[in-house]
């Protein structure tokens, strides 16, 4: 969803950090489970480490390499993974897709100047921004899945949605993902931050409500999204003036669409006059 002011493992930024516990997990611990995994977000960390030979047109396989050791990792546990891809693009983010585009673009130009003036450390930071995970890097990952029969599914559209779909339905028991987005989507069970030994940490849904700064309790998933939209996401352009406290005040006190829509606008008609 692209929510904005969203800062890592916390969902969007300090002022909801009490509504989870973050739990050090290790993978062993979570043997016999079934996760879900943002194919994408392995993708993207493993490019990182190959961003030169990237922006260079160079072949290539450290993200293929990164992913699968990932994916040895956790059967190594007895976890069993099953990624999720991206598919198209959503016609709703054509824009903020676009504005992306333009930014990666940008950075490697600004990387290949670099580079050609010597400054390679500064190249490099700036082809990592640059780096675009395409289906051709997805599909190199998808054969290496097929050789040793890891279960996959490429979404209609983003995975963030098609993992919750597929922890709703009973088919994972969580999900491994950098994007805390995903519990806007209503996510139950996120598992995030895992590094190469195993350790990660859970964010559970369930503990919301333990939340002291702001009141969580008793609010539906259909509330936590507008929450979420109202604040500024990918598919609109924002509110100006509305961060995470104003809109969690808003839909807390407002509730339906309709009357958040209202009231705003009766507020900004009385701050022009």
């Amino acid at each position: 969803m692209g929510v904005s002011g969203n800062t890592g493992p916390a969902p969007f930024n300090p002022a909801l950090k009490a509504s989870v516990t973050f739990e050090t997990k290790d993978a062993n611990k979570l043997a016999g489970e079934t996760l879900g995994v943002d194919a994408y977000g392995w993708l993207h960390r493993g490019a990182i480490a190959c961003a030169l030979e990237l922006a260079q047109g160079k072949p290539t396989r450290k993200y293929v390499d990164f992913a699968m050791h990932r994916v040895r990792m956790l059967r190594h546990f007895g976890v069993t993974p099953y990624l999720v891809f991206d598919g198209d693009f959503l016609p709703s983010k054509a824009m903020t897709e676009g504005s992306r585009a333009k930014r990666r673009d940008d950075s490697k130009k600004l990387g290949m100047e670099l580079l050609k003036a010597g400054k390679n450390s500064q190249a490099f930071a700036e082809f990592q921004k640059s780096i675009d995970v395409t289906p051709e890097m997805a599909r190199n990952l998808i054969d290496e899945l097929k050789k040793i029969h890891v279960e996959y599914v490429v979404a209609p559209y983003e995975a963030d949605s098609q993992l919750v779909y597929l922890e709703r339905q009973g088919i994972i028991g969580g999900i491994l993902s950098e994007d805390s987005d995903l519990l806007v989507f209503g996510c139950k069970r996120l598992l995030t931050k895992l590094d190469q030994y195993g350790n990660c940490i859970e964010i559970n849904r369930r503990d919301f409500a333990a939340c002291r700064e702001v009141s969580l309790t008793g609010w539906t998933d259909a509330e936590f999204r507008r929450m979420a939209i109202l604040s500024g996401c990918d598919y609109l352009a924002g509110v100006s003036n509305m961060g995470l406290k104003t809109a969690y005040r808003m839909v807390r006190q407002h509730k339906t669409p309709e009357r958040l829509v209202r009231m705003m606008q009766f507020e900004a008609k009385h701050r022009c006059q």
